[in-house]
């Protein structure tokens, strides 16, 4: 029980509040004003290092930034990211230059390991990261997820409610769970 109670503990020395998610978001929303970048009102992140933004990016309401220590996120210039979009960091994410992310994606370098049945997911860690890059001029559409180890080339199109598990060429237009490659008509 004691050993319990010291996990527990730490767990929470370690994590941060939604209090101080909100509070590092003002900060780097802060640093958009000196960089030429905005970040409007109720964006969270974990975090205020490693965090690579370029001039002309918006980010929109309610994004959230999870990066870990050591990992890096670098946002290209004039790259906009749509609201409730979450951006997921163990490793390495890129995201090019002229981006369109739309509302409510998910972009992760790891995901939720699961190896025992009788253990809850979140208390089995996350599986090893694989980094992700997305290619200059890329359209991501509206609840789109891209996992891990997705490399997306230039000038991309990713249909509204995709899941991307793998790496497509420049201009490809991908759909679908998961995606695949759409042939032109």
């Amino acid at each position: 029980m004691l050993n319990l109670f010291r996990h527990f503990l730490f767990a929470f020395r370690t994590s941060l509040s939604f209090r101080e998610m909100v509070w590092l978001g003002w900060i780097l929303r802060g640093k958009g004003w000196l960089n030429g970048y905005y970040i409007e009102p109720e964006f969270r992140t974990s975090t205020i290092r490693n965090i690579e933004i370029q001039a002309g990016v918006v980010i929109q309401r309610h994004a959230v930034f999870s990066v870990k220590p050591g990992a890096a996120l670098c946002i290209g210039k004039n790259t906009r990211i749509g609201s409730d979009a979450v951006i997921a960091v163990q490793d390495r994410v890129e995201i090019g230059n002229h981006i369109l992310i739309a509302a409510r994606c998910l972009i992760a370098d790891h995901n939720h390991q699961f190896r025992d049945s009788e253990k809850p997911i979140m208390r089995q860690g996350a599986t090893v990261p694989e980094p992700v890059f997305i290619g200059d001029g890329t359209w991501i559409g509206i609840n789109v997820c891209i996992l891990p180890g997705t490399r997306l080339g230039k000038n991309c199109v990713v249909g509204a409610n995709s899941v991307v598990t793998k790496s497509f060429p420049d201009g490809s237009v991908i759909s679908g769970i998961p995606a695949k490659r759409m042939e032109p008509h």
